[in-house]
């Protein structure tokens, strides 16, 4: 049994391993390998080396993200995971720079990962390592305080104030280079937070890793 394609619910064909059948896996909106952190809607207290995204917010990356997050499909990690593994690695040899020392997952709080029952970030970063071969720095990151609100329901501006010093960094990172990976990069707010927490802790160097991008001033719906 091949299953459905995750975006048209066709009948997945032989070789059409993927989740996605051929024509969904081609029409996909892929990024160019562009570091994204001047594009944010508030480039003067962004944090970070390089951010990095895979797709932009059209509405195909739309429905997996939200089926992903807000309907329990953790399954779709095995799907995500190997798309942003291909971006990243293009991302790195196009900007010819060192890969990171450790992978992190961007936190969520205790009661955030009880009403969902998974993180979607832990998930995404377990299976990017994976496929990159790279360490995971468990429980390197804590959300410290939940945010005024959900992010999703804020706006730019509330989101920046919402995460400020939101996150705690547990051990030291001194020298090294460290990469958060998150499933979609909105404001920036989230990134730059969790940014700041490891740089504070000694970190040489922090990028981003996020599965989408939404372009400043578009539509942002649920993410």
């Amino acid at each position: 049994m091949l299953g459905y394609c995750w975006l048209c619910d066709q009948s997945l064909r032989v070789g059409e391993t993927t989740g996605l059948c051929r024509i969904c896996f081609t029409d996909l909106p892929r990024l160019p390998p562009s570091c994204l952190r001047w594009r944010c809607v508030r480039p003067d207290l962004a944090k970070g080396r390089y951010w990095f995204a895979g797709f932009a917010w059209q509405p195909d990356i739309q429905h997996l993200i939200h089926r992903f997050k807000f309907q329990r499909c953790p399954e779709l990690a095995s799907l995500l995971a190997p798309l942003l593994a291909a971006q990243v690695q293009q991302c790195y040899q196009f900007h010819q720079v060192d890969w990171p020392d450790l992978i992190v997952a961007m936190p969520m709080t205790y009661q955030r990962w009880c009403k969902r029952g998974y993180s979607q970030a832990g998930l995404l970063t377990q299976q990017v390592a994976s496929v990159l071969q790279r360490p995971v720095a468990q429980g390197l990151l804590r959300r410290i305080r939940d945010e005024e609100g959900a992010q999703h329901h804020a706006d730019a501006g509330q989101r920046w104030q919402n995460m400020k010093r939101s996150i705690h960094c547990t051990r030291s990172v001194k020298g090294l280079t460290v990469a958060v990976v998150d499933d979609v990069l909105t404001t920036g707010a989230s990134i730059s937070a969790a940014a700041d927490a490891l740089l504070r802790r000694g970190a040489k160097a922090v990028d981003a890793w996020t599965f989408a991008y939404v372009e400043p001033h578009q539509p942002q719906g649920e993410t």
